[in-house]
Parts: C-alpha cells; structure tokens; sequence
C-alpha cells in the first residue's frame, strides 16, 4: 500500500497500476493537494482485497478510484475522462457512487457521465467490445437527478470491486476513468492469456509474448503512450476533485 500513512484519514485515491498512482501523486503535489494514493493493483480480487485494507489503515473520509479504461461507447475517444454514474459487472449493479461527488466531476472540464462495467477478462477485441455495450441497459433515472445527460460506457477491472469495498465499510466514493483504447480499436489476443489466478495481467508474461507475437509490439506501444497521456488527463481530474473533498 505504497503511498499512504496509516490512520491519516482525508481522501484516498485508489489506482490500479503504478503508472496511475503515479501520475496522479505528480499532479497532486503539483497542486499541493494533501491525499493518499494507493495502487490496489489490477483486476477484481486484488483491487477489492487492498482495497478494503486501505479504508480500514486510512479511514478516508471519501474514496476516488481512477484509472485507465476500454471504451464501449463509439463516441469515447483517447484519453477522454468519465465519472461513475453507474457501476456494474455481468452479475449486478454495484452500491451507487456518491451523488454528490458525482455532480462535482461533471462539473469539471470535459468530464461525461459514464455506465462503468467490470469485467473478469480484458475486454481484447472490437467484437468483445461490442458485445459488452449491448448488455448496458439505458441509464436509470439517478442519472437524470446528477445531470449525467449522455452517459456512456466503458469497461474495467476493477469498479465494481472498488464500489463494494466503499460501501461495505460505508465510506462514500466516485470513480473517474481515462479512455485508453476506443471501441472500434483491438488490443493484442495474447494478453487474456496473461493472467494471474486473481486477474492481473502479468507483466512478464506481456513481455515474453511479445517475443511470439511480435506483431504486437505497435499495439502494445500504442498502449504504453496512451496510459501515460491518460495518467496526465486523470492527474488533472483527480486534482480538481479531492480540493472539494471533506477532510477529517
């Protein structure tokens, strides 16, 4: 839980991989914005399980989770920032954002209301893709209320775990999500096969496929730039929104 003084309390920042946490630890020293910044690591089991170590060491008086995501809507381009008006994975709805947090990220530049779906596996390809925005039902009317006109979707890892873990320990909370890759853009096929028993994707492993699949290699540059243009546009976000955090 790199980032973080036990028993400090304020906000928490809950990123997935390094090149998030630090991205958004550079712009809130930046900023001069006190928060602790936490990467859960990625997919649901890890995130969920640091997760709720993290609430319990920090006690946050408010949880932001922030991190890159696939688009499922076509009119989500790179590095585009959304707000969680709605969280779910294949099962159900995860317990709803904070109503009020919310309303505050729509009120930061660019920032769009967005139906973030978590997902065991990556989301790879366009045809996955798609599949998955079909599922998404219409935004309920509680998007109505936090003025999320047009919301959109994407997909994650890591959402829903973060979602149950704030409420199970009634801390309230809002995701903000940067678009890595575009519905209508494939990653590498190789990548599902990547993964750890708790649903991470392994580096390494990354690494050594790429050996096999070399055709790969633009796709997965492409990525590496795009975490580190999305890392900034989240950086800002997350600034503009923990200086209305509630301290304690």
């Amino acid at each position: 839980m790199s980032g973080a003084d036990e028993g400090g309390g304020g906000g928490l920042v809950l990123t997935a991989i390094p090149e998030e946490r630090s991205a958004i630890e550079r712009a809130l020293t930046e900023a001069q914005l006190p928060a602790h910044v936490i990467a859960t690591g990625d997919g649901g089991v890890r995130a969920a399980r640091v997760a709720r170590e993290a609430i319990a060491a920090i006690r946050p008086s408010a949880v932001i989770g922030a991190g890159v995501a696939g688009g499922l809507s076509p009119d989500l381009s790179p590095s585009d920032v959304v707000v969680s008006v709605r969280v779910r994975d294949a099962a159900e709805d995860a317990p709803p954002p904070d109503a009020d947090l919310v309303r505050r990220a729509l009120s930061l530049s660019g920032v769009r209301g967005a139906t973030l779906f978590s997902v065991v596996r990556p989301a790879l390809s366009v045809s996955q893709k798609r599949a998955l925005l079909g599922q998404l039902e219409p935004p309920r009317t509680q998007a109505a209320t936090q003025g999320a006109t047009g919301t959109v979707g994407c997909v994650d890892m890591e959402s829903a775990s973060w979602a149950r873990a704030c409420a199970s320990a009634g801390v309230p909370y809002v995701i903000l999500r940067a678009i890595s890759d575009t519905a209508d853009e494939d990653l590498p096929g190789y990548l599902a096969a990547c993964m750890d028993a708790e649903g991470s994707i392994r580096r390494s492993a990354v690494a050594r496929g790429a050996v096999f699949h070399p055709g790969a290699i633009p796709a997965l540059l492409r990525m590496r730039r795009r975490v580190a243009e999305c890392g900034r546009a989240l950086g800002e976000a997350v600034a503009g929104l923990v200086i209305a955090l509630p301290s304690r």
